[in-house]
């Protein structure tokens, strides 16, 4: 079968910045940062002539000019002016406003809350435990392209726009993935003060994110995204590729391909990196903005960015139950929900009580998580994801109140130690459901006979 990366020996021709290849139609489509006539090609740099028994689409990512890469959006050369409510000081800090580490230029403050769940999966401080609640952004906006010392400072606003120590003090670099060839994330961590740090987006819907999206991204082409970010504020743009192998200029870090992204037309400049993207429609969070052109924008798939960083994003303020309930809120010392002296006491709502099957002298497959899509009603037929962890490679199975879903889990689902993988399954709500009903997940691993 055919993919994208067999694709990729075509970043090397002059131009070219990025490939897409999409099996269902069998399309390939290439961006380059000018077009020329063949007569200005050489052979070996002309795609037309490299490739052969595919229908090929050329898109121009507006350069005029020959370039090796996209820009990552906080290392261009000049950092444009940022509009002006977001270039202030926001207390607590809301995503999409200016924000970066203090030793760099201008960006900004992505997704929060977000919650460690792996902490084997990237470099993280030895500070850092898992359960913890961070926000995110990109590696070259909090974590300098790799270069960064654990602990260093995060400022709102951006140095460009007035921010200083100590007083714009956000937090501090807490992790990151490495960027390099061959990556499908730009992405790093910062501590947060829950009394600091708010789960609102700038100028978004305050119901944003209503869900996040781990899978079937390719459904999102030609349908339209929002962000918000620092530089140009709420733009929108329609997908082009979801599963393209990008150049992108990294500033004295080089120029290094990077694999599965996701493309929209023009919606950003420098300074909107680590802007969170949003499905237009819905207000699904989608994507990690970093890169782009005057034509083109460039996203990290979210459920890459879970993965790689090791992190659950949370769709409600923590404490305040839901996907966002972090049991920290509301108890004080005494965790018991009793009757004390607190005029505002905690009500403690059971959302999840399951049981753990432990198998015997079989690879083990345990759940990490289970969420439904939307608001789920009596009587109606709902999708959810059910993310699992497996300790071998294998064919595994699930089942949702007995409707069995079998798949594999091979070498591409690698994370740290273990395998993991977001599982779609659907299932009927029972129409005698109240404030809440019981889902039975069954699974395992299919045995050779």
């Amino acid at each position: 079968m055919t993919h994208t990366e067999d694709f990729e020996d075509l970043l090397d021709c002059k131009n070219v910045l990025g490939v897409e290849y999409d099996e269902e139609t069998n399309t390939l489509t290439v961006f380059v940062s000018q077009k020329l006539p063949d007569s200005e090609l050489a052979d070996e740099d002309n795609v037309k002539l490299r490739v052969s028994d595919v229908t090929l689409e050329v898109e121009d990512a507006g350069f005029d000019e020959e370039r090796d890469g996209f820009d990552a959006l906080s290392r261009v050369e000049s950092v444009p002016e940022a509009q002006a409510d977001r270039q202030e000081r926001h207390r607590p800090v809301v995503g999409g406003v200016s924000e970066i580490n203090a030793k760099a230029s201008a960006a900004t403050a992505g997704p929060y809350p977000a919650r460690v769940a792996d902490t084997s999966t990237a470099k993280w401080s030895d500070a850092v435990s898992e359960g913890d609640l961070v926000r995110l952004s990109n590696n070259h906006v909090y974590a300098r392209i790799n270069e960064a010392e654990f602990g260093e400072p995060i400022v709102q606003p951006s140095s460009t726009d007035g921010g200083s120590l100590p007083d714009d003090k956000t937090g501090e670099l807490l992790g990151y993935v490495t960027v390099e060839d061959g990556a499908v994330v730009d992405v790093a961590a910062r501590s947060v003060d829950p009394e600091q740090d708010s789960a609102e987006y700038h100028e978004l819907d305050d119901s944003w994110p209503t869900t996040v999206r781990r899978e079937e991204y390719r459904s999102m082409k030609g349908k339209t995204v929002t962000k918000t970010g620092r530089t140009t504020g709420v733009t929108k743009s329609q997908v082009k590729a979801t599963s393209a192998s990008v150049r992108v200029r990294f500033g004295d870090a080089g120029t290094l391909t990077l694999r599965d992204q996701c493309i929209a037309g023009a919606m950003s400049e420098g300074g909107d990196s680590g802007s969170p993207v949003f499905l237009d429609s819905s207000g699904e969070l989608v994507g990690l903005l970093f890169a782009g052109s005057a034509r083109q924008t460039i996203f990290n798939k979210i459920s890459n960015v879970e993965s790689e960083l090791g992190v659950e994003l949370l769709t409600d303020e923590p404490g305040e139950g839901g996907d966002g309930g972090n049991g920290d809120g509301g108890g004080g010392d005494d965790d018991t929900g009793g009757d004390g002296d607190n005029d505002d006491p905690a009500t403690y709502r059971e959302t999840l009580s399951e049981s753990v099957s432990v198998a015997v002298g079989t690879p083990q497959l345990s759940l990490v998580s289970f969420s439904v899509l939307g608001s789920p009603s009596p009587g109606e037929h709902v999708s959810a994801t059910a993310r699992v962890s497996g300790s071998a490679k294998g064919t595994a199975w699930l089942a949702v109140d007995g409707d069995r879903t079998t798949f594999t889990l091979g070498e591409e689902h690698v994370r740290g130690n273990r395998y993991l993988k977001d599982v779609s399954l659907s299932f009927t709500v029972p129409d005698s459901a109240g404030e809440s009903f019981d889902v039975d997940v069954d699974g395992g691993y299919v045995l050779d006979e």
